[in-house]
C-alpha cells in the first residue's frame, strides 16, 4: 500500500518484433490477394476432339447402301458364279438322260422330247435364279451385321478415347490448379506459424505509481495533533514524513 493515497494505472504494449511480424503477414496477403491470376481451366485435346467428331458422325449416321457394301465379300459373285456353273452342269447332264430315254422310247427328236427338255431348262434356270438370289441375299445379310458390328465397336472405341482424354485433362487441370494455388499456400503456412503464437507472447506490462504528497503531509500532521503534540517544528516535521518525503 502507498503513502499518501497512491493510485496505480496499467498500461501493455506489444513487442516490436512481434508487431512487425504481424504487419509483415498483412502485407503478404493483400500481396498476394492483389497479384492472384484468373483460374485456368484445361482445354481439350486434339485427340479428344476427334473422339467426340467420331461419335458424333457415327451416332447420326444411318446405315446406307455405300455403307453396307464395304462389307460385302468380295469373293461372292465368284461363289455365285461357282453355283450356277454346278447347275449348267447338272442340266446338261439331264438333258443327256432325257435324250438317252427318249432315244429307248422311240421318241428321239420329237416333241415328247422337246417337252422334256423344256422342263429340264426351266427347272434349271429356276434352280439358278433362286440359288443366287439366296446367295446375294445372305451376303448382304452378313455385310450389314458387319456393319452394325463395326459402327458398335467404333462408338466403343471413340467413347473409350474420350474417357482417357477426359482423365488427361483432369490432370492437367489439377496441375494448372496448383501452380495457381501455391501462393495461397505459402501464405496460409505463414499464417498458421502467426496463429500458433500464444496470444501475450511479447506483451509487456508497466504498473507507474504515483503519490498525492498534499494528502499526506496533512495526514503527518493531523496525526501529531492527535498525539498532543503543539510545537510548529514537529508539526511540520509530522507532515513531511506523512508525505513520503523522508521515506
Amino acid at each position: 500500500m502507498s503513502k499518501g493515497g497512491g493510485s496505480q494505472q496499467q498500461t501493455q504494449s506489444v513487442d516490436p518484433q512481434i508487431k512487425q511480424a504481424y504487419l509483415d503477414n498483412l502485407a503478404a496477403a493483400k500481396s498476394t490477394a492483389g497479384g492472384l491470376e484468373a483460374r485456368q481451366f484445361a482445354g481439350f485435346t486434339p485427340e479428344y476432339q476427334a473422339a467426340q467428331d467420331r461419335l458424333t458422325n457415327l451416332g447420326m449416321t444411318g446405315f446406307t447402301p455405300e455403307s453396307i457394301s464395304q462389307f460385302m465379300n468380295p469373293y461372292q459373285e465368284e461363289v455365285i458364279g461357282s453355283a450356277m456353273n454346278d447347275i449348267e452342269r447338272q442340266r446338261q447332264m439331264q438333258q443327256v438322260a432325257d435324250a438317252a430315254s427318249a432315244t429307248r422310247a422311240g421318241a428321239f427328236g420329237g416333241s415328247r422330247q422337246g417337252v422334256v427338255s423344256a422342263l429340264t431348262n426351266e427347272a434349271a434356270l429356276r434352280q439358278g435364279a433362286s440359288t443366287a438370289a439366296q446367295m446375294r441375299a445372305q451376303g448382304y445379310g452378313q455385310a450389314a451385321q458387319l456393319a452394325q458390328q463395326a459402327q458398335a465397336m467404333g462408338l466403343q472405341g471413340a467413347g473409350a478415347v474420350m474417357s482417357a482424354q477426359q482423365m488427361q485433362q483432369a490432370l492437367e487441370q489439377q496441375r494448372l490448379d496448383a501452380m495457381r494455388n501455391l501462393p495461397l499456400e505459402q501464405l496460409a503456412l505463414q499464417q498458421s506459424a502467426m496463429s500458433a503464437q500464444p496470444a501475450n507472447l511479447g506483451m509487456t506490462a508497466t504498473t507507474p505509481t504515483t503519490r498525492n504528497v498534499g494528502a499526506g503531509a496533512l495526514g503527518g500532521a493531523g496525526m501529531a495533533a492527535a498525539l498532543g503534540v503543539t510545537n510548529p517544528a514537529y508539526l511540520i516535521g509530522a507532515g513531511l514524513l506523512g508525505s513520503g518525503v523522508f521515506g
